[in-house]
Formats: C-alpha cells, structure tokens, sequence
C-alpha cells in the first residue's frame, strides 16, 4: 500500500506534514469501498450490491426494498421470473422467483423437464430472516456474475424470499431479544398472530393456503425452510435437521443419513463455516449428552416427510453475528444445489419410489401407517459436541440461579439419543367418507394436493365409526383453538351414503397427509386441531317432567338396563343424589337422544355394497 501511496504523490505537490492524513483518508476509503470495487470488477453494476453488504452486514432490507430486488434480478435474466401467489391479510403479495437454465416457468413444464426442483423459503418466522440475504447473494452470483450459474444447470430452483410478509414490516429494533442483528427485524406471527411453522396441516392463515396450493403444484423434489434459532449458545454458525426415522419412507432416510447430511456438512466446513445437526439437550445440559429430533408435520421438514419428499430445517445461530448467519446459510444454500447437480436423475427417482414403496407398503401391503413417534432415552452413539460453557447465576430480581454463558469454549464426547419407536400407528382403510356439510376440511385436503371425488349416487357402505368419550378440552387456546382432548371407540356399522359426500381413496400417494388430517388420534388431524369442536356440543336436552314417565317406563322393560342404572347408584353417591342426572341416564340411552353427538362424522371404508 506504501508503495501505491507513493506514486499517487510522487508528481503531486503537497505539504509533507498533510501526506500521513491523505494516507489514512485513502486507506480508510480503499477499506470501506474494497468489497463494492472488487464486485464491480466481476459484474456489470455495483449497483447490485445489497443492503446487506452496505451496512456492513447490520442490515437488512425492508419488503419494498427486498421485492424490488428481486424484481430487477428478474428483469436483468433470461433464467429467472418473479410471481405472485397469495395476497397477504394487510395486501401485501407473496412472491416467488422461479430460476431455470432451460427457461421452464411452470409446474407442467418443470415436472416434464425431469430436472429436479428445489424450493427455497425465508421468512416463515421474518425475525429469523438471514435466508433472505443469503438467497440475495446466491441468486446474485447465479444470475448476475454468473460465477455460480452452474448451480442451475441440472436443477430447477424456486425462491420464496419473504413468507411472513406483514410479520416482516412489523419492524423493530426489539423484537429478538436474543438475538445478534440486524439492526432491525420483523416479528414471529403473521398480522392475524398465527405461527406459520404450526399451520402447515391446518391452514388456518391465508399465507399458509396460498402456499400449500403452490406446493402442490410445483411439489418440489427438496424443500428448504430458512430459520435463526432461539435458546442456548454454541459454537456452530449453522445447524440443520431432515427427517430420517420411521416418519420418513426407507429410501429417503437411507439418502440423507448416508449422503446428504455427510456432504452437506463437509461442504459448510471446507467454505470455512461450522455446522452440527440440529439438537436438544438431555436435562437442558449438553454435557449429560445431546439427542435429535422427529418432527412433526405442523413443522415444515415434517411435513415435507409425509408429502414423500426430503425437507431440510435450516437453523443458524442467533448468537453469532448476523454476517456470520447469512453467510453459512448461503453455504447451506450452495452446498444443497451442489449435490443435486452431481446426480439430479436420483433425487427424481428416489422421490417417485418413495411414493410407490409408501402406497405398497401402508395401503396395499396393511403395515400400519406411524402417526407419532418417541424418542428413547438410550445412547448407542457419541456426538463430538463443541459447546460453550454456562455457570448458574443468582439473580435477586429473578429470584433464583439463572444460567449465563461465559464464552469459554469446550469439545466434548458426549451421548447421542438417536434412536425412536412409534407410539401411535393406524392401519389405513380403502377410504374416507366425509359428509358433504364438512366441505370446509375437503377444501383444506385439496390444497394439500389430495385427490378427493364426489359420490354421484346413493351407495350402501360398511365402514367403521370412531364415537369420543371423556371429551375435556384446553383452558387457554393454542394458535387460535381449544385443543380437544378425548377417548375413541371404533365400531363397525352398515350405511347408505348420500350421493355428493365426498369420497377420499387412501390409494394415492398423498396417503400420509390423509392418515394426519382424518384420523382423531393424529395430533395433526381436523378434530385434533379443533376444527370440528361442535360436534362435542349437545344441542338438544330434555326437561325432568317430560323424561320422567319414559324413565320409569324403561326402567320396568329393560331388566339389563335396570340392573346398570342400580349399580351406578350403588357405586356413584353424587350420581344417586342428583335427579336430573337419574333422568338423564335413561335420556342417554333413549331413541330421542342425539345419535350425532360425540360422533365423528367422517367414516373408514371397508366395503362398498352396491
């Protein structure tokens, strides 16, 4: 540098004591504008630099500024095309660029290409939104340096660069209190407070609706969902999660442990970013040992598991600077594209096999289906975890020991819970009958991308019936419902079925989806959820001197029914202290009853009679 400042004044006339500070200010300005000067070298426009990098990795740009980035990418390359698919709540669009070396801009035509696709989501959680910058500077060296376009050559790549897009302008310098940067960020819930990483099956929120009609049609061969992870501190830049485990069909979970999450990590590493698999702690300390996790499908990986498909969390670390986030992302970003580019043929493959090997083995082959799994508290593994050390801190305002990380790093050898069991399991039946008054939930199945007919006559069934009982529910709501809680009885019964129910085949590939949605004792299903409360709602009841005679007469016929009612009095002091509950016991069991009630409208296909 001496050198250069040397022949800048070597024919220029300035007094000797002002030289030093002319240094200085060159270098100082060299130093500010090295990035910009050095990207304008190997693109056509400085103009192309983000906010990101000209506040010196701070900041992050707000929708406006972001979309219209994106737009201009658009604008600038014959390979990428920016779409709306959703209006949000507050009447801001949901956008989507999709990047293809082949110039294939829709489902059919990607679908017919054989190129695998992969989709790339910011901002479910828009104070977590590095994915955002990162997917800026990855698209920015695919599409305009083009240092990088061999990154689309065998792939065709969708980018969602802002989901929670009202959540994003709810801007705040205090709205991640743990978290490093940017300098501003936007909120967790959506403008109506939904979690969008709850209401992948529900779909409560009209973000959520808009994006599962665009995951059906596109139904991409790898999805990627980008985050920032909350709670303890570590060393990892990056951490990242895929199902694996009886959730996920056999040849996938064979790829990701063998290939994927191999190369995947080893590339992070070798582009200078340290990466781990996403863990939990055993009893909050990473020293008694760390495990891993399998979602559910209310979680975006987890529900890319049931869709057949591979889904990856990414998690960097908000304790590390918000450069450091962006940055391993975009490597997590790359290092994806890489792999499939090696082989795009496989993932395709694998993916359609998962569908044929799912639908062999759960409806044609009667395996029962897995609907919730458990983690075994056993350790037939180590993990060689790099953590930071924590010290238990009184605190007279919080009024107890408090855990506070020092910053002292440590590596250690520790136990690694990998290993699950499912706990609830359901043996698919041929079909789902839904009654046509519940067309709300078809609604939702088909944005899933379930294939759903309309019965065009009258036809007699036998099916089996779920009826509830010990119904309580939630005190407080949980993402806008009261969570039912229950017993299911299942019984078999013969019916005639109206023509225009609707009729569900479990014969397609979207099987698991179905399995989630329609049967209660899915933590991810309807009734579950709480969208089908009512039907826990008596509506008819009877007055003491209108059942009276008819108990009485019922209690002379029926010999069976006598001795029960005489045993719960005999067993049940409040229950024989009670005259409307006495009543009552004959109302239950009488034809004026309300037959519906704790009954699941939605019936299990055995037979079809006629």
């Amino acid at each position: 540098m001496i050198t250069i400042f040397n022949a800048i004044f070597e024919n220029i006339s300035v007094p000797k004591n002002r030289i030093a500070s002319a240094i200085l200010y060159l270098a100082a300005v060299l130093f500010i504008t090295s990035r910009q000067v050095v990207f304008a070298q190997n693109s056509e426009d400085s103009s192309w630099i983000t906010e990101f990098e000209k506040s010196d990795y701070l900041e992050s740009p707000n929708y406006e500024s972001t979309m219209n980035y994106f737009q201009r990418l658009s604008s600038h390359s014959e390979f990428a095309e920016i779409f709306s698919f959703g209006i949000s709540p507050q009447g801001r669009e949901l956008k989507c660029m999709i990047v293809s070396k082949d110039g294939l801009l829709n489902p059919a035509e990607a679908k017919k290409s054989g190129k695998p696709i992969v989709l790339y989501l910011s901002g479910i959680h828009s104070g977590e939104i590095n994915g955002k910058d990162a997917s800026m500077l990855l698209l920015r060296d695919i599409l305009v340096t083009k240092e990088k376009i061999n990154l689309i050559e065998n792939v065709i790549l969708l980018v969602i660069p802002i989901f929670s897009v009202d959540a994003h302008e709810r801007r705040s310098t205090y709205n991640r209190i743990n978290q490093i940067g940017p300098e501003e960020t936007g909120w967790r819930a959506t403008a109506q407070n939904y979690n969008l990483n709850r209401d992948f099956m529900k779909a409560d929120a009209p973000e959520m609706k808009a994006f599962l009609k665009l995951y059906s049609a596109w139904l991409p061969d790898f999805f990627v969902d980008i985050h920032s992870t909350d709670g303890a501190d570590h060393q990892y830049q990056t951490t990242i999660a895929i199902e694996k485990y009886a959730n996920a069909r056999p040849v996938i979970s064979d790829w990701v442990s063998e290939e994927f999450i191999p190369y995947v990590i080893k590339r992070v590493e070798e582009k200078g970013y340290s990466i781990s698999p996403y863990l939990g702690f055993i009893k909050e300390d990473p020293k008694k040992g760390v495990y891993d996790w399998a979602a559910t499908p209310r979680f975006s990986n987890g529900y890319a598991a049931i869709q057949n498909r591979p889904g990856l969390l990414i998690e960097s670390h908000v304790l590390k600077t918000y450069k450091e986030r962006v940055y391993s992302t975009q490597a997590v970003l790359e290092s994806i594209l890489e792999l499939i580019n090696m082989d795009p043929e496989k993932i395709v493959k694998m993916n359609r096999q998962a569908d044929e090997d799912g639908i062999k083995m759960y409806v044609s082959g009667g395996t029962e289906y897995p609907l919730e799994l458990e983690r075994l508290e056993v350790s037939g593994r180590t993990y060689n975890y790099k953590g930071i050390e924590y010290e238990m801190k009184y605190s007279e305002v919080a009024g107890g020991d408090v855990k506070v990380y020092t910053g002292k790093r440590f590596e250690q050898e520790v136990p690694y819970q990998t290993e699950f069991k499912i706990i609830k399991s359901v043996k698919l039946p041929k079909a789902y009958i839904i009654p046509e008054e519940w067309i709300q939930i078809v609604d939702i199945m088909k944005l899933h991308g379930v294939n759903v007919s309309r019965m065009k006559k009258d036809t007699r069934f036998i099916v089996e019936k779920y009826n509830f009982s010990d119904v309580s529910f939630a005190a407080r709501p949980y993402e806008g419902r009261f969570i039912p809680n229950y017993e299911v009885k299942l019984s078999a019964d013969t019916v005639d079925v109206r023509s225009g129910s609707f009729y569900v085949e479990t014969n397609q590939r979207t099987f698991g989806v179905i399995a989630h949605l329609l049967e209660p004792s899915s933590d991810e299903s309807f009734v579950k959820w709480g969208t089908m409360n009512q039907i826990f709602e008596r509506k008819e009841y009877s007055e003491n001197y209108a059942m009276m005679p008819i108990a009485e007469e019922m209690y002379k016929n029926d010999p069976a029914l006598r001795e029960e009612f005489n045993n719960k009095l005999n067993s049940n002091e409040e229950f024989r202290n009670s005259i409307s509950e006495r009543l009552n016991f004959f109302y239950e069991r009488s034809p004026y009853y309300d037959s519906h009630y704790n009954q699941y409208p939605v019936m299990r296909v055995l037979e079809i009679l006629n």
